[in-house]
């Protein structure tokens, strides 16, 4: 194609065309402008789907994740609802002249004052894209906002995990410990290291005293904003 093209050029020149020369000339430029636009065009269409490709694969990830987030929180959720169901019937009966279950029904309620609740989202993909900028790439302000409000959510929720694990070392609970010995005697576990199990009116002076009331207390507190 280029050797047809200076062939016609220097026939042009040859036979002293020089007014078709300059139009031809011109209709080569407007042709190699044409191309360069074609071949812009082609590139810029090419690097826009490429862009939409890589949008489409981070929404896909970010909805996986937060499907597998949602499974996460409401098991999460519903354990937590059980222990407030358990602490709050250790509170319905340990306290009550008249308890409608047995003492050994008591102190295995009252576990639910020291189990954690567990959860740890999947934020990978949503990490990375922040790291790598690509987060951009959804350009929608109102998901933004939603990401920002479940990191504030959750840095919140894991302070009030922190809180509840300083409770166990430095807290309510470690003094708790460190002055019956052994929250087994309040859940009913019996250890090697713990000399026996408690009967009722032992129990009952037990549960009554100011340290464990503030202790209990301070996990269900925990526990509700937990939730």
């Amino acid at each position: 194609m280029i050797k047809f093209f200076r062939k016609i050029r220097q026939q042009l020149i040859t036979k002293n065309k020089f007014s078709k020369y300059i139009l031809y000339a011109i209709g080569e430029i407007v042709l190699v402008v044409i191309g360069i636009l074609i071949a812009l065009s082609i590139n810029n269409w090419n690097e826009t789907r490429k862009i939409e490709n890589k949008k489409q694969v981070l929404v896909l990830n970010l909805i996986e994740d937060f499907e597998e987030n949602k499974i996460l929180l409401e098991s999460a959720i519903n354990y937590s609802d059980t222990l407030i169901l358990k602490m709050d019937g250790f509170f319905e009966n340990a306290y009550s002249d008249n308890p409608k279950i047995s003492l050994d029904s008591i102190k295995i309620l009252s576990d639910g004052f020291f189990r954690p609740t567990i959860f740890f989202p999947l934020t990978t993909t949503y990490d990375e894209a922040k790291a790598s900028g690509n987060i951009t790439l959804l350009n929608n302000n109102d998901l933004s906002k939603y990401f920002t409000d479940f990191q504030r959510g959750f840095k919140t929720y894991l302070g009030l995990q922190d809180q509840g694990l300083n409770s166990f070392f430095n807290g309510s609970v470690w003094e708790l410990k460190k002055s019956i010995g052994s929250l087994d005697y309040i859940r009913g576990k019996k250890r090697i290291y713990t000399k026996k199990y408690l009967d009722v009116n032992e129990y009952k002076e037990l549960i009554n005293t100011p340290l464990v009331i503030a202790a209990l207390e301070n996990r269900y507190t925990l526990k509700r904003k937990v939730i």
